[in-house]
């Protein structure tokens, strides 16, 4: 009997398991192509089943196709919410099929993905002429998903993938499998909703006994509501603080004002407001004063299709202990500390416009004696066109057309937009994305978005530096004054005022506005620190006027899952020199804290792990300081009058000589 346990326990070790169900485990997004026989197919973690199948096809014609479908389900079910990509990692399928006539050959093929309630059709083109050889299986990477901006996969919600193909000839396919045929998703973000939701049972009218000092954990699943009871004793400050997990956007909860029921059974009075957002985790304290002591309840609700996990804890205070109240923290206007400018200011270069406006106009009153000058008669052709005329040309080109193009290039264009206007098109687009009815995945699209200019879209617009600070590499970085002037506070609160609103009874913000207000801290502050990092130019320029105009293309990102960053970046950036940079000019630590109430404060926290190493910062060509037309254009005026110059003092001395001949011819009475 032992040895019989022993070795069943041994062929249970060495069985593969067909888990299939998707997670952010490692290993977690593969489903391998697993088949017992041609009917007994589906998606599994591991490699089971048999290596190959296949079958026979004995009466096909081009005027009779037969066709084949086979259908692999994942199994089993799925457990857990899961957090579906935008794009296939890879997938592949080794069918072949063989004949008498052609041989081996690769049929064509259409893969059908059916996730949830979306499908997403891939169309393979087949290998008819084996004389070219085989490429390999059907393979594809970085396909997109046709998910319909739904991007969750909801515990018991399936996965199907259908191959489908036609054969015209008799002979004979097989489906090679055992790590041959695959799907790779990249999921980011599971969680299993059944272990989270471990505060369960309670309601309104069944809430859980437990002390307010109690580090609580939970999760609110759907419309629930999360009830408590317990003692308050007397006090001034009644705090409780809840931490919200990070999750995908579409499921968040409302984080609203918790239901506290005081011991007369009335709803306390609405609290202080302060919210703190570190690394995407939210933390939001309620604060209450001078409530009676007692037995309280609390609750919290959820809504329907959304699912958070959470940890609570209250504490009592009494005025004067620490910074307990909103009004003993210390909050000031924030404006840009510069955390992208990595050069060293020791050795900088002043810059100023290279428009030469005194240049132009030395030029032109020049250009005036000297058009005087050429109007006097003279029959010296090698003087006029070869000294006098050159000269007039180059002074022209040089003081007039030279400086004329660098004004030209320092005034802003129709298609550019100054700092102001980017920044206010940028609070724009974060009111609209932040609003609870636009779609996660297309809130993660336009904030994500470096700046907010989407794949394919221009990105132009026009800087004014003061200085060019040097790197240890030799290249130099620009400093525009400009972005440490921005007051990033009150340019969010400003945008709140006219757009956002006041709930009337406790003069607190809106729920919308505070979402936008603590997204824009933290988009702007990321899209600055990448605006100031991409700031470097190989050689220094002859202008402080600085055009940045590029196309942007999609790319990786960084951050959050509800709130991604940079993932677009500049064209002629390769992919993986942006990459570089976004690990290294990510902080390690954004805090962001909001208070809400009478007065509106912002505090802001960045902290990094270390310095950026300068090689890592990327000379991009869309940075284009103004240039003049010529290169040293003084040296062209100098040029040009000098030439100019010479042919009126060669042509004066002509004529003074024909005159002292002529003045000669007159006195000796040479035509009496």
């Amino acid at each position: 009997m032992r040895r019989l346990i022993a070795i069943l326990f041994l062929c249970i070790l060495c069985s593969p398991v067909s888990l299939a169900a998707i997670s952010s485990d490692d290993g977690g997004g593969e489903l391998w192509f697993s088949c017992n026989d041609v009917n007994d197919c589906s998606l599994t973690e591991f490699h089971i089943g048999e290596e190959s199948i296949q079958g026979t096809v004995n009466s096909a014609t081009p005027v009779t196709p037969e066709s084949i479908l086979i259908e692999l389900p994942m199994e089993p079910a799925q457990s857990e919410i899961a957090l579906i990509p935008d794009l296939i990692d890879e997938l592949q399928i080794d069918l072949r099929y063989q004949d008498d006539v052609i041989g081996v050959s690769r049929p064509d093929l259409q893969v059908t993905i059916i996730i949830a309630q979306s499908t997403t059709i891939i169309d393979f083109e087949g290998d008819s002429n084996p004389t070219d050889g085989l490429s390999g299986p059907h393979y594809v990477e970085d396909e997109p998903l046709e998910n319909g901006g739904d991007r969750l996969l909801w515990p018991e919600e399936s996965i199907r993938i259908l191959l489908q193909f036609e054969v015209e000839r008799p002979g004979t396919w097989q489906l090679n499998l055992r790590g041959a045929s695959y799907m790779l998703l990249d999921i980011i973000w599971s969680e299993d909703v059944e272990s989270r939701n471990v505060d369960e049972p309670s309601s309104d009218g069944s809430p859980r006994a437990t002390d307010l000092e109690t580090n609580h954990y939970g999760a609110l699943v759907e419309d629930d509501r999360d009830c408590w009871r317990f003692d308050v004793d007397n006090h001034e400050l009644l705090r409780i603080t809840f931490v919200w997990d990070i999750v995908p956007s579409e499921i968040e909860q409302s984080h609203g004002q918790p239901d506290l029921i005081l011991p007369d059974r009335r709803l306390a009075p609405s609290p202080e407001l302060e919210t703190e957002v570190i690394n995407g985790e939210s933390r939001i304290t309620w604060q209450w004063r001078a409530l009676p002591a007692g037995e309280y309840d609390m609750c919290i609700g959820g809504r329907l299709n959304a699912f958070q996990p959470y940890q609570w804890a209250g504490i009592i205070a009494f005025e004067g202990i620490g910074p307990t109240s909103p009004e003993e923290f210390d909050y000031s206007s924030y404006e840009w500390e510069g955390l992208g400018m990595k050069a060293e200011e020791m050795g900088a270069k002043e810059l100023n416009a290279a428009s030469g406006i005194m240049a132009l106009i030395m030029s032109i009153a020049l250009l005036v004696g000297l058009v005087i000058e050429f109007r006097k008669d003279t029959t010296s052709m090698p003087i006029r066109f070869g000294l006098f005329v050159p000269g007039v040309l180059i002074l022209v080109l040089g003081g007039v057309v030279s400086p004329l193009w660098a004004i030209g290039g320092e005034v802003q264009s129709s298609d550019e937009m100054s700092l102001d206007e980017l920044i206010d098109t940028r609070l724009d687009q974060l009111w609209h994305a932040s609003h609870p009815g636009t779609p996660a995945s297309s809130r993660a699209l336009h904030v994500g978005a470096t700046f907010g200019m989407l794949d394919g879209e221009d990105w132009s617009v026009r800087l004014v530096a003061d200085a060019a600070w040097p790197l240890d590499d030799g290249r130099w970085q620009l400093h525009i004054p400009q972005i440490y002037e921005l007051d990033l506070e009150s340019l969010i609160f400003a945008k709140v005022a006219q757009k956002g609103e006041r709930q009337s009874s406790d003069n607190s913000l809106d729920p919308h506005s505070r979402t936008f207000i603590l997204l824009a801290a933290r988009t702007l502050m990321l899209d600055l620190l990448m605006l100031e990092a991409l700031l470097v130019v190989d050689e220094l320029p002859d202008s402080n006027v600085i055009h940045l105009d590029t196309e942007m293309v999609k790319s990786g990102s960084l951050g959050t899952i509800q709130d991604p960053t940079w993932g677009t970046r500049p064209v002629d950036i390769p992919e993986g020199r942006w990459r570089l940079m976004q690990d290294n000019l990510y902080p390690y630590l954004i805090s962001i804290t909001m208070l809400d109430g009478v007065k509106d404060d912002l505090e802001f926290r960045i902290e990094f792990n270390n310095n950026v190493d300068h090689n890592l910062l990327y000379s991009t060509t869309a940075v284009q300081p103004n240039t003049p037309l010529l290169e040293s254009q003084h040296l062209w005026i100098i040029a040009g009058i000098s030439l100019a110059a010479i042919g009126i003092i060669a042509e004066n001395r002509r004529r003074n000589k024909a005159k002292l001949i002529l003045n000669q011819m007159v006195s000796e009475n040479m035509w009496n």
